[in-house]
């Protein structure tokens, strides 16, 4: 897929997507602003780039297939080039939704950890970061890492240092 061509579907997309008297022409522009503006859902947000190209993908293939249905011998596309992989349970064709991580790395990993427990050690990967823990975190009701608890702790840490 050539540049140009994704540059005209993120300009189509943000014209679809835009609020009107909101100039944006950049996808990643555009949902950050609607998400600061309205708090809109992910649901609600346009597509990602990575998302945006994975789908265009999928369509082409279906196009191609189409665009060829009263043709006996059809030059197919590699539908593993195109948008979807292989499941490795049973082998079918399943959508590839995108090839980009929703957030970079290290913000995946600072905003929740995966504590079955109270989050007491620093196996916890909050309290590893000396952060408190949060909604998003899959620990329990009686984490010893949550914000109140953490900001206590750091305050009598502060007192103990004069």
């Amino acid at each position: 897929m050539s540049e140009d061509f994704q540059l005209t579907l993120a300009q189509f997309v943000c014209t679809a997507y835009c609020p009107k008297g909101i100039q944006l022409s950049s996808i990643p522009e555009l949902r950050w602003h609607l998400f600061c503006k309205y708090m809109a859902e992910s649901e609600k947000l346009p597509p990602t780039l990575g998302a945006l190209k994975q789908h265009i993908l999928r369509a082409h293939v279906q196009g191609r297939v189409w665009g060829q249905a009263a043709v006996p011998q059809q030059e197919l596309l590699d539908p593993l080039q195109n948008g979807y992989h292989s499941d490795s349970d049973d082998g079918q064709l399943q959508p590839t939704t995108t090839d980009v991580p929703p957030a970079p790395e290290a913000i995946m990993e600072m905003v929740r950890c995966q504590c079955k427990g109270n989050c007491s050690s620093n196996r916890c990967s909050c309290k590893s970061k000396n952060l408190p823990c949060t909604d998003l975190c899959l620990c329990n009701t009686l984490c010893e890492n949550d914000a109140d608890t953490h900001y206590n702790n750091s305050e009598s840490d502060d007192d103990s240092d004069g």
